[in-house]
């Protein structure tokens, strides 16, 4: 069985991908890849958009993993028709996002984010009031393996999780857990309202006005998701308007963040450069998904870990 591997594997990763029995494995650089590359392959490790005809001509490919979480940029309804199986990174990065999404609540919390702007012009001034995030209510929407782990480092620091997920399935890092349909009604209550949503149809501007009215004036809001789950004006709205505290944003739309974007100069709003799911540690993460997975695919003939759902597009 060919693999090819658009990832460059450490000497120790291809020593584990080559003890698995029948497995033909192949490692070529992205930029070198060609279709010549692609011929008889079964499994492909990771996507080329330069290949993306050829690999939806291929005969032969039936999987492909790709590193990152996010596959909005595929051809999913293509890869569908085609009947290829889909997975992709998400976990891969959950520590990471977990650790910078509570940097956000405690930097918010303790006017840490204010603190840095005086320490640039070297002055010794408190922000008062200083806040805790002990006792505070994190609403978590889109609870998937980032969004359990940062509701399991809340609980440690004394916080109460509510989680929002299209099934009202239980999580065990999440007091309480409620459907997509009912998260409108509760974000009053939450302190913190944390997006974890991937880009899809659904999911487009589902943050905005309507929703930014009905938050707390004393709340939160922070996304790590993607950008397009929020509608941008009307997040400024809100901010300007003081119908919410402050916000912290790791993704924005577009990316980079204009210049001009008001959201520079507010002294309550943190912005990164959707950096929150890198990490050091983020390639041998998602290679361990691939190998788990690629022994499975060998020795049932199929994959069960971080399989796409085409409808739904994550």
């Amino acid at each position: 069985m060919k693999v090819l591997s658009l990832v460059n594997l450490t000497d120790h990763q291809r020593e584990r991908i080559e003890k698995i029995p029948s497995v033909d494995l192949t490692v070529t650089a992205p930029e070198n890849v060609t279709a010549a590359d692609l011929k008889d392959v079964e499994v492909l490790y990771n996507w080329s958009n330069s290949l993306k005809d050829d690999i939806l001509k291929s005969s032969s490919l039936n999987w492909i993993q790709v590193v990152r979480a996010g596959v909005e940029s595929l051809p999913l309804r293509e890869l569908s028709e085609k009947g290829i199986t889909l997975t992709n990174g998400s976990g891969a990065n959950a520590i990471n996002i977990a650790e910078q999404t509570l940097a956000y609540m405690l930097m918010l919390m303790r006017n840490m984010n204010l603190s840095v702007l005086h320490q640039a012009k070297k002055e010794w001034k408190h922000d008062e009031p200083y806040n805790e995030v002990y006792g505070k209510t994190v609403m978590i929407v889109g609870v998937g393996h980032v969004g359990s782990l940062i509701a399991q480092y809340a609980k440690a620091l004394g916080m109460r999780t509510v989680g929002v997920r299209r099934s009202d399935q239980a999580d065990v890092n999440i007091d309480e857990m409620i459907s997509m349909s009912d998260f409108k009604a509760g974000v009053k209550h939450a302190n913190f309202v944390i997006n974890a949503l991937p880009d899809t149809e659904d999911t487009n501007s589902i943050f905005n006005a309507e929703l930014f009215e009905q938050m707390s004036k004393k709340a939160f809001y922070i996304n790590i998701g993607r950008g397009k789950t929020t509608n941008m004006d009307d997040l400024v709205d809100a901010l300007q308007e003081k119908k919410i505290a402050g916000a912290a944003l790791d993704v924005t739309t577009p990316e980079p963040l204009n210049e001009d974007s008001p959201l520079w100069d507010m002294k309550n709003v943190i912005i990164t450069p959707h950096n929150a799911g890198m990490s050091v540690h983020y390639a041998d993460r998602a290679f361990d998904i691939f190998k788990r997975n690629l022994k499975s695919y060998v020795e049932n003939g199929e994959v069960v870990e971080n399989v796409v759902d085409f409808d739904e597009g994550y």
